[in-house]
């Protein structure tokens, strides 16, 4: 059995009651546990009252000592602290204060009890693919997903792409989305791709509202490297990288993607599936029935 954990940053969506609630009851187990409990300095300026209940205000760069980054948010809020924590090691465990709460663990009614035997080394983790795209020379690395998108409405954008450095064609869409496996149910998955299990070791190159009756998702080895240029006439494309724009595509420009680097790792209870999230969380068909 791993390790107890003891180190725990806490990372937040918002500052509301449920959450100001939450941190609260985390602070009343510091002292049960034996937890040192860590926040930085923007987390600590949304929940100041909060932070004076024992939380150790630490620099970014600290955070790679911490044994688990305990998040009280959605989806996107996990995925920002994976981000955060890319290539220390350091897993990140999701208590879903959002919607969806796929990439999330626990649940804000019992996360407590299902805390307990996390903290006493009954857990699972999950190292994560990221991808990274090169434009001009600047790198940047994400957990989910690289998105090139159309700027101008009105106009189409018309992309050629290469894999490996074979021209595979080109391509009158809205835009292209490569996705990791953790990023395979969000955009992706909207645009028809294939949801793929968080473990997998690949890729997927899909495009947004393609003009094309032909063209289905690729999915592709992680040491494979992508080329996309922007050959449109007149439309830009924004480059975003888990849903943050890093840059744009002018005419005649092209990006190189490829898997990242830094790895993520994502934690679980160790009873999780992933194809029991996808059932639960996605296709929702308790619910159905």
């Amino acid at each position: 059995m791993p390790e107890p954990l003891r180190r725990i940053a806490v990372a937040t969506h918002l500052a509301d009651a449920p959450t100001s609630a939450a941190l609260a009851d985390l602070a009343r187990l510091k002292s049960e546990y034996g937890l040192e409990l860590l926040m930085t300095a923007d987390e600590a300026a949304k929940h100041p009252r909060e932070a004076a209940l024992g939380y150790e205000c630490v620099a970014d760069d600290e955070l790679g000592a911490a044994d688990l980054a305990l998040v009280f948010g959605g989806d996107g809020t996990v995925l920002r602290s994976l981000g955060r924590l890319l290539g220390t090691g350091v897993p990140t465990l999701g208590v879903n204060f959002g919607h969806v709460g796929f990439l999330a663990s626990l649940t804000p009614e019992d996360w407590q009890v299902s805390l307990a035997p996390i903290l006493a080394g009954d857990y699972a983790t999950v190292d994560l693919l990221t991808v990274a795209v090169e434009l001009n020379g600047d790198r940047h690395c994400g957990v989910n997903d690289v998105v090139l998108s159309r700027v101008a409405p009105r106009h189409v954008l018309h992309l050629e792409y290469e894999v490996s450095g074979v021209t595979i064609g080109r391509m009158l869409c809205d835009g292209m989305i490569v996705a990791t496996p953790s990023g395979s149910t969000a955009y992706n998955l909207s645009c028809d791709g294939p949801i793929v299990v968080w473990d997998a070791a690949v890729l997927v190159l899909n495009f947004i509202a393609p003009h094309s009756l032909a063209f289905r998702p690729l999915v592709l080895r992680p040491d494979l490297a992508i080329t996309a240029r922007n050959v449109s006439y007149a439309q830009e494309a924004e480059i975003m990288v888990d849903g943050a724009s890093v840059g744009r595509m002018r005419g005649g420009d092209e990006v190189h993607i490829r898997a990242g680097e830094r790895g993520a790792r994502l934690m679980l209870r160790s009873q999780d599936s992933f194809y029991q999230n996808v059932e639960e969380k996605l296709f929702d068909r308790k619910h159905a029935r």
